[in-house]
């Protein structure tokens, strides 16, 4: 097996591997662990291998565009979004495929916020599954194996449990479901039984400290503090990374002021945008998350509520000064301006066009509260 997508779980994969070689796996098996731990990326693969998909032009793909195959299907917590009646997981491909490229050990809230559904909470209802069981009873587009991951197994209402416990007891041939749970217990104890459990364990410390940049200082205490979770790890790294978002905001901000009215200064604007651009997805991302509540930050500074304040600068800058060009006239686009750059970041966009925009929209939203 080739396991691109994984990071560490040496004995899970051998265990994997084990069933492989003695063609001993079951038709259903339950993946139950953190987000953080990789369940998801080890569902991926093990299911590609079900599949004979192991080639280079395959293993070297991301994890969203290595599940671009007619037999892997996928099933996971979905929202309606406008006037539909009924929403699958099929209609959600786009966006599913950008999550496993960005965001593999992501957990539900990140999805949820991935295709920017607000508040809801998506889940995977009967429907989905009457559309599964009649998917998976099709003859194979390749004569061999079908294989369906079902991420989010929680998030399937009762009905749709019940409907999936039929089509377990009387899977179809050649057919695997890899199931990919937080929490066994919130699980119906029928659905458990039907399925073999494999509990992921924390990553390896060494795993997880490969996985850092040279650069950084004090990469056994972060590996330390994440207690084997990547996820945890990638928001440890985004904290410690304040100290330059901070700096990144701060000459920004400052070149938006001087902008108003200054060609010459909308070249510097543009030369900041473009260190935005050149920065790692992950790193846009965190930038943009940090100037969210920056902003929030400065808006409370006007009403004196300094208690529900969390910014605390790194870098000497006193956010008094900026409180009053931080108003309700503005405070509202300031803060969509940064979410919608995110959405569009999440999706793959243009980064250089994106924090372009960002840029301009600055100089036009700070000075708004002088005119």
């Amino acid at each position: 097996m080739v396991w691109t997508g994984v990071i560490g779980q040496q004995g899970i994969k051998k265990q994997l591997e084990q069933l492989l070689t003695s063609g001993q796996v079951p038709h259903a098996q339950l993946f139950t662990g953190l987000p953080g731990y990789g369940g998801l990326a080890l569902s991926i693969e093990f299911g590609l291998t079900l599949l004979g998909e192991i080639s280079d032009s395959i293993t070297k793909k991301p994890l969203g565009e290595k599940i671009q195959l007619p037999d892997f299907h996928f099933v996971f917590p979905v929202v309606k979004r406008g006037n539909e009646k009924v929403v699958f997981s099929s209609d959600y491909s786009l966006e599913w495929s950008a999550f496993l490229n960005e965001s593999p050990y992501g957990n539900y809230n990140d999805w949820f916020e991935s295709i920017n559904v607000g508040n809801k909470q998506g889940i995977i209802g009967v429907n989905e599954i009457e559309k599964l069981h009649r998917k998976m009873h099709l003859k194979s587009y390749s004569g061999g194996n079908k294989v369906c991951v079902i991420w989010g197994v929680e998030k399937m209402n009762k009905e749709a449990s019940n409907a999936f416990l039929k089509l377990l007891e009387e899977p179809p041939q050649k057919t695997y479901f890899v199931l990919v749970a937080e929490d066994s217990e919130m699980l119906l104890p029928t659905l458990l039984s039907r399925c073999q459990q494999i509990s992921i364990p924390p990553i390896e410390d060494n795993e997880l400290g490969s996985t850092l940049s040279h650069e950084i200082e004090d990469k056994d205490k972060l590996v330390s503090q994440a207690e084997g979770d990547f996820r945890r790890l990638q928001g440890l790294l985004q904290n410690s990374n304040n100290k330059e978002h901070e700096a990144l905001l701060i000459k920004g901000l400052r070149t938006a002021f001087k902008a108003k009215g200054n060609k010459g200064v909308v070249i510097d604007l543009m030369q900041w945008s473009g260190e935005l651009g050149l920065l790692g997805r992950e790193d846009q991302k965190a930038f943009l998350n940090f100037g969210i509540q920056f902003f929030r930050d400065a808006f409370l500074l006007n009403y004196s509520l300094t208690t529900l304040v969390h910014f605390r600068s790194e870098n000497n800058f006193d956010m008094n000064k900026l409180a009053p060009f931080v108003n309700s006239e503005n405070i509202q686009d300031l803060i969509s301006l940064f979410e919608t750059s995110h959405y569009h970041i999440l999706r793959n966009a243009n980064a250089k066009m994106i924090f372009a925009e960002l840029g301009l929209q600055l100089t036009r939203l700070l000075n708004k509260s002088t005119t």
